[in-house]
């Protein structure tokens, strides 16, 4: 039996497998009706070559499949094919394939479409000698670190296959496309929660009049507190618990002063840039990064 997604297939055994075609987008995507009757949307190298509305799938072609969403997806899918060639989206789809290996994560589905448009309109401005320069470069690297060596890869990638020449900004704009894809955020969010943490970092970096030892564990945890910290500031989450053991508070505040009064200047900038309120457990556990990052 081969699975896929949420499809079984009997593969050795092709009378068996009831799945037909219901619509073909082009020769390697199509949405299909599983046995149940449930559309889903599956791509693969020429799955649909030579198809039409009721024939079988040849199940061995398939490579994705998509279960989420299928009828905004598949018209989406459907207006971005009529305007875009395959090879753009083929290219995705690789440096999708690549992004999971490397990242070790599942990516939302509709990274397929924002990553395709994205691509096309890149090679098209790289063409046409009208590249954008990404402000936030210097952050997506600090931040986003496995990220952005997706990017990496897909800008040696797309240089290869257009022939053209991207530079290292464009991997940061693909990094991001990532960063939305695992978070599951919309791309405006994943800006501002890297913007947050690069304010919150500059911050503590002036305070103390350091330099980050950024390949320590320290370090490492700091930024991964702060963004997710971020995270939750952007989309306005909840505040997990908002009681701070008042014992421990005050134990830390008083054993770590300095890191606490960093604490409060970040406190403060927070209300003054964002109008967000830091809770209590929030400033706890900042306070303790912190502290760990200054006596790094």
């Amino acid at each position: 039996m081969k699975t896929l997604g949420y499809l079984y297939f009997f593969v050795p055994k092709k009378e068996r497998v009831r799945v037909k075609f219901v619509k073909i987008l082009n020769n390697n995507i199509a949405i299909v009706a599983d046995e149940a009757g449930e559309d889903r949307i599956v791509m693969g190298c020429g799955v649909a070559f030579g198809k039409k509305y009721g024939d079988p799938v040849d199940v061995t072609r398939i490579e994705r499949i998509f279960t989420q969403n299928v009828r905004d997806l598949s018209g989406k899918f459907e207006a971005l094919l009529k305007e875009i060639p395959d090879e753009y989206l083929e290219c995705a789809d690789r440096i999708i394939a690549h992004g999971k290996l490397l990242l070790g994560k599942e990516l939302a589905d509709n990274l397929y479409l924002s990553l395709t448009d994205h691509i096309f309109f890149t090679v098209k401005r790289c063409r046409e000698g009208m590249l954008i320069h990404n402000r936030l470069l210097f952050e997506t690297k600090m931040i986003y670190k496995e990220e952005f060596q997706v990017g990496m890869d897909a800008v040696e990638m797309m240089n290869r296959q257009f022939d053209i020449n991207l530079p290292e900004d464009e991997a940061a704009f693909l990094a991001l496309h990532f960063v939305n894809a695992t978070m599951g955020t919309e791309m405006n969010k994943t800006l501002e929660i890297t913007k947050i943490v690069q304010e919150i970092r500059t911050i503590i970096r002036n305070f103390f009049r350091i330099e980050f030892q950024e390949d320590s564990l320290s370090y490492y945890r700091m930024m991964t507190h702060l963004k997710f910290f971020a995270q939750r500031m952007a989309l306005h989450e909840g505040k997990g618990d908002q009681n701070a053991d008042l014992q421990l508070f005050q134990m830390v505040k008083e054993r770590y002063g300095q890191s606490y009064r960093c604490v409060e200047r970040i406190v403060e900038y927070l209300q003054k840039q964002y109008h967000y309120t830091v809770s209590d457990n929030e400033k706890l556990y900042l306070t303790i990064h912190i502290e760990r990052i200054h006596q790094n």
